[in-house]
């Protein structure tokens, strides 16, 4: 007799899918919590604060007018000192 492997591979798929079809779910068991996340008060706390700073606009509109008023009547202008210290200061 001669053992043919690839009839095999068939019995050993309905086996495998038969294992997986006799696993509990976790939630069905009785008495027993099902898996969550819980967000610490700290997490709470920043992610209210997240969601303010996204409602802030990123374009400050008005000191964009005083700029564009200040280069119009030749008043702006631009200190490289004050630049830099602010760069350094972006720790």
């Amino acid at each position: 007799m001669k053992i043919d492997g690839t009839s095999m591979s068939s019995i050993g798929s309905i086996q495998a899918t038969n294992r997986v079809a006799s696993i509990t779910p976790k939630a069905a068991i009785p008495g027993q919590e099902q898996d969550g996340i819980k967000v610490s008060g700290r997490g709470q706390i920043y992610q209210s604060l997240l969601q303010k700073v996204r409602e802030i606009p990123e374009v400050r509109e008005e000191r964009i007018r005083e700029i564009i008023e200040q280069i119009n009547k030749g008043e702006f202008k631009i200190d490289a000192q004050v630049i830099a210290g602010k760069l350094l200061d972006q720790e």
